[in-house]
């Protein structure tokens, strides 16, 4: 599944490779500079191209911004893909497999650093904000299919609820996977942690509907 953003207004792009660098020379440039210098020149100078060939695919820094999460949603939906094609079909492993892959790149400094500046940008920038929300939306409802897969009995809007729960966790225990904070806690036993707590919630899930069947006698 490939991510694009349907909600924010946005100039279209053609994918080439021409755009994938300046693509992930933005990335780089948010990552190291911070959204307050991030601009159209500056990328433009990190990918070794002239401010008009930026432009020609991204005429407004927006524009940039949007397809720079876009990018950055799709490497993760590229990880997915791989981690199916590696597993068995199996809709639990599956999911533990997804944990496992979030709650490695949350260990990385690059993402801390990239997904703070996002959410920093988006307090004060409406366009960002926006961008946000729908990746957002997009994310818990990738994570709500990856339950409903390892669980089918439950709905759809129990799924969103639980991938709801799912992202919050993980992206919460971020705060803990710096350097300072990480004597609280391994990577193994974070991932370990989250899987226990996913995995708590789906077979309270199960047990709860099933006592709320009625029993043979009964009917």
């Amino acid at each position: 599944m490939n991510f694009k953003f349907s909600t924010v207004q946005r100039a279209g792009y053609r994918q080439t490779p021409n755009s994938l660098k300046i693509l992930q020379a933005a990335k780089r440039v948010f990552i190291r500079d911070g959204s307050g210098k991030f601009s159209s020149r500056g990328v433009a100078k990190e990918a070794g191209a002239s401010l008009g060939a930026v432009q020609h695919f991204f005429p407004a820094k927006h524009d940039l911004l949007a397809a720079m999460l876009e990018y950055v949603v799709n490497e993760y939906e590229s990880a997915y893909g791989k981690l199916c094609e590696q597993l068995p079909m199996n809709g639990e492993t599956r999911l533990l497999g997804v944990i496992d892959i979030l709650i490695t790149d949350i260990w990385k400094k690059d993402t801390r650093k990239f997904f703070f500046g996002f959410w920093e940008l988006a307090c004060h920038n409406p366009t960002a904000g926006r961008l946000l929300d729908e990746m957002y939306v997009f994310h818990v409802n990738r994570l709500g299919a990856f339950i409903g897969a390892a669980r089918p009995a439950l709905s759809q809007v129990r799924c969103e609820e639980l991938g709801m729960q799912t992202a919050a966790l993980i992206e919460g225990l971020m705060l803990f996977s710096a350097p300072r904070a990480r004597p609280l806690a391994t990577r193994a036993r974070m991932s370990r942690m989250v899987k226990e707590s996913v995995l708590r919630l789906l077979t309270e899930d199960r047990r709860a509907a099933t006592s709320a069947k009625p029993s043979a006698r009964a009917a």
